[in-house]
């Protein structure tokens, strides 16, 4: 199969959506942008594309009648290794900037240990744990599976050479339909048996549901190698076009005055299970765009994304790096309004991963000019992370007169621009009665104007809840302990953060 320009445009186009979610999830910000790169077409993302297409062509690249069943393994084997290399690499280098910062930006802990379990606490145990793909910190998911996968892809194209896809299929969809009963969670007793003193981080991917993204792709691109594959038919495309298109206005709440909207649509649609709903939204669209290609070979390719696309395990690694690098960065300017022109240009250095990838291929620039180009931008990165940090500081909150020991304590820190009625755009977390007791901190806030909400969630909602009167009926405070026998405004709640200092709400 001669390769597609149009798959690597979508794989381009697959990795740069990726990067700008895991830029904006990891700093902890959101932004409008995030309709169009999470979910746009309906309940499936990226990840489950990426994870299909790279099975796909792992099933045509790797099944060609040139190789013999040893050559296969010998080849698979060798991009497994490969992949894995890529994978300590990212580690050492994430491991490496935790502790860095540690040091020099103790304000950027908090964010980094969220998405890096225990690297500070066990550091040893914990590359040991991660470089065995047991233990994946936030965004190593994708590239373990892949690993895990090529190493199996010798057996699926022998299986396939036999005649025995279906066999296949079959075992991989029974893996799927059982998957939630034999998902990896079931072993971390045994985990935390061999790395005692680690808190393991398994992969947000379940390995048994996901495994049917890639099997099914690599059987289509044996069958698409060998020729043996008749899919085309208009019913099918009708069929597929009426059910995209059913979804797609599900998805935007055209049937929500039935009660049927994207939140009861996720329930059906698991991401880390691979729930039927999202299986099925993939499945209609892969069979759309492969119409289209195969009628407009040219329609999908960009040029400028065929080139991120076809380089795409080093890109791949790079924005894994780059996401933990600016992290601190963006965090301290999650509130500033250029946040999301700074994950625009930070996500742009996707391209230069490619044109760096692309010179080491043809040999046109050497190891050692390609790692003192990585340490020029490192440096960059560093002072970015610094200057930022001058800029935020930690504000502690505390709730006193709790009466209710048991029931969870929701904080919702505003900013000044925010509405008080609605979600806070800087800071929403449940706390422990005890722990707001003594004190909860955040620890990098930036310099400006703010509003605290805190309530005792007692009945679990994420909402303080208003009686029949017009007063709220669970227990609550805001900042500055204004007067509550009225609506609170942002005038009366607001308070000036110009350094670290400490928030006493009285419910």
């Amino acid at each position: 199969m001669k390769r597609i320009a149009a798959l690597d445009s979508i794989r381009g186009l697959l990795l740069l959506l990726m990067t700008i979610n895991h830029l904006i999830w990891i700093s902890g910000g959101y932004s409008v942008i995030q309709t169009v790169t999470l979910q746009p077409l309906g309940q499936f993302g990226a990840a489950e594309c990426f994870v299909f297409i790279s099975g796909l062509l792992a099933g045509a690249i790797y099944s060609r009648e040139s190789l013999t069943n040893t050559q296969t393994i010998t080849k698979a084997w060798h991009r497994a290794f490969s992949i894995y290399r890529y994978h300590i690499a990212c580690l050492l280098i994430v491991f490496g900037w935790v502790f860095i910062a540690s040091h020099l930006l103790p304000s950027a802990v908090p964010i980094l240990q969220q998405s890096a379990n225990n690297v500070l606490a066990a550091p040893i145990k914990t590359f040991i744990a991660s470089a065995a793909l047991v233990n994946q910190p936030n965004y190593f998911d994708i590239l373990p599976l892949y690993i895990i996968f090529m190493l199996l892809l010798p057996l699926l194209v022998v299986a396939y050479r036999k005649g025995l896809g279906w066999l296949v299929i079959s075992v991989s969809i029974g893996a799927w339909v059982f998957s939630h009963a034999i998902n990896t969670a079931t072993l971390i007793p045994l985990f935390r048996f061999i790395f005692s003193d680690s808190t393991i981080q398994l992969g947000y991917f379940n390995l048994f549901a996901w495994q049917l993204l890639f099997v099914s792709g690599s059987a289509l691109g044996y069958m698409l190698q060998n020729k043996t594959l008749r899919w085309r038919h208009p019913a099918l495309t009708i069929i597929a076009t009426i059910i995209a298109t059913g979804l797609f206005a599900a998805h935007n709440g055209a049937f929500s005055s039935f009660g049927i909207h994207r939140w009861v649509l996720s329930t059906y649609a698991d991401k880390p299970e691979l729930g039927w709903l999202r299986t099925l939204n993939i499945t209609v669209w892969v069979y759309l765009i492969a119409v289209i290609i195969q009628r407009y070979p040219n329609a999908l390719h960009i040029k400028a994304l065929s080139y991120i696309g076809r380089h795409s395990l080093r890109v791949f690694s790079w924005q894994v790096v780059i996401v933990y690098l600016s992290a601190p960065l963006l965090h301290n300017l999650r509130l500033e309004p250029y946040y999301i022109l700074l994950i625009i240009a930070i996500a742009a250095t996707l391209w230069l991963a490619a044109l760096l990838s692309e010179k080491l291929n043809t040999h046109t620039v050497s190891r050692l000019h390609w790692v003192s180009g990585f340490s020029v931008m490192l440096s960059f990165i560093m002072l970015g992370n610094i200057v930022s940090a001058e800029g935020v500081s930690p504000l502690t909150i505390k709730v006193t007169n709790i009466n209710d020991p048991k029931t969870s304590v929701l904080v919702l820190v505003y900013d000044e621009k925010d509405d008080l009625t609605q979600y806070p755009s800087v800071h929403l977390n449940a706390y422990s009665p005890q722990k707001l007791a003594q004190g909860v901190t955040i620890a990098a806030l930036p310099l400006g104007n703010y509003a605290v909400l805190v309530f005792q969630d007692n009945d679990g909602d994420y909402n303080l809840t208003i009686g029949n009167n017009g007063m709220p009926i669970e227990r609550f405070g805001y900042s500055n302990n204004p007067p509550l026998h009225t609506p609170v405004s942002m005038e009366q709640a607001k308070f000036a953060h110009k350094g670290p200092q400490t928030q006493t709400i009285n419910f």
